[in-house]
């Protein structure tokens, strides 16, 4: 779920982005995903490996609330994603992928999508549990059938055909709650704010336990402007998953717009660091909030080096470099 926008502000004679940077325009490679379990259901907090053709591990992420994962700024070459479901019930799965980013003698962006779809473990033996809380409900069949065809119509790229399915789950079964919070990730991958807010907010209502819909419904939420609902809820996702950047980045920046400066930059720190300080967008909002918030100019001198260690070939490089001189000049 990506939620920046790109605006302009200027700072003294300096431009600045606000919102949007890590998500800027340029050409990049990546590949990208999302990790499914039982019932097709988007598995949050488990950990995704990019290999080189020698297996040594590259990177290495967690999925987001919704089951995404993300490998950016990657060049020509094989690689294998593997999912590595430690401490639950999934085997491990790979998939092999080749980036190709010269085409015609042309450079070019290759995104590349792998999608997986784990199975349970066969050995009797095995560790169960995946992660979070397991929420187990009785559906009618045809609910559960038409969820199904639902899912499918998704991975085929039938969005219309999908929705349509999970619409009409939950006329026959209201409270179903994998089709809830399913048609709000899907309701958000189309920028419907309002709807996609309603439906995770009964999929809460339905499972209290699910980080998940807690993460989402602060999405909505921030999106159309309820600031302080957007906080509450991310809160809660927070509380039932507190080693996840992506909520701890997005409970920070709808801190910030509250102007609970203090405890955004809790939230951003603790998301930076999750991340092992490669989230460009934590360290891009803590420059924010360091530099018109807090005024503390070091520190956002030292939140944008570190957001160039991340993003080395951001096109606005040179001009964020003129910038951090300017708050250590400001700072001394």
């Amino acid at each position: 779920m990506k939620l920046f926008t790109r605006k302009l502000f200027t700072f003294g004679a300096v431009a600045l982005f606000l919102f949007g940077l890590a998500a800027s325009g340029y050409a990049q490679s990546r590949i990208s995903g999302q990790v499914f379990g039982e019932s097709r259901r988007p598995l949050a907090e488990v950990y995704v490996e990019l290999l080189n053709e020698v297996e040594s591990v590259l990177m290495r992420t967690k999925t987001n609330g919704v089951g995404n994962y993300n490998f950016e700024n990657l060049s020509s070459g094989r690689f294998s994603v593997r999912v590595r479901a430690f401490g639950t019930n999934y085997e491990e799965q790979t998939q092999d992928v080749e980036i190709v980013t010269f085409v015609g003698g042309r450079q070019v962006a290759d995104n590349i999508r792998r999608d997986f779809y784990m199975r349970a473990r066969k050995s009797p033996d095995s560790q169960v549990g995946a992660p979070g809380v397991i929420f187990v409900q009785d559906v009618p069949p045809d609910a559960k059938q038409a969820y199904d065809r639902g899912v499918s119509h998704f991975d085929g790229g039938r969005v219309d055909l999908g929705v349509g399915e999970l619409k009409a789950a939950l006329a026959i079964f209201p409270t179903y709650f994998l089709a809830l919070d399913r048609l709000g990730v899907e309701l958000i991958k189309q920028q419907q704010w309002k709807e996609g807010g309603e439906h995770f907010a009964r999929a809460v209502a339905v499972n209290d336990k699910s980080a998940n819909s807690w993460y989402g419904l602060a999405f909505c939420l921030y999106a159309i402007g309820s600031g302080d609902k957007s906080v509450e809820a991310a809160k809660k996702a927070s509380g039932l998953s507190p080693d996840s950047p992506d909520i701890q980045l997005l409970l920070g920046i709808a801190l910030r717009r509250e102007r609970q400066f203090n405890e955004a930059e809790k939230a951003l720190l603790k998301a930076k660091n999750l991340s092992g300080g490669k989230s460009s967008e934590a360290l891009w909002h803590l420059a924010l909030l360091y530099a018109h918030d807090l005024k503390k100019f070091s520190l956002a001198a030292d939140a944008l080096g570190d957001f160039l260690k991340v993003e080395p070939s951001h096109p606005q490089a040179t001009l964020l470099k003129k910038l951090i001189q300017q708050f250590r000049e400001k700072r001394a």
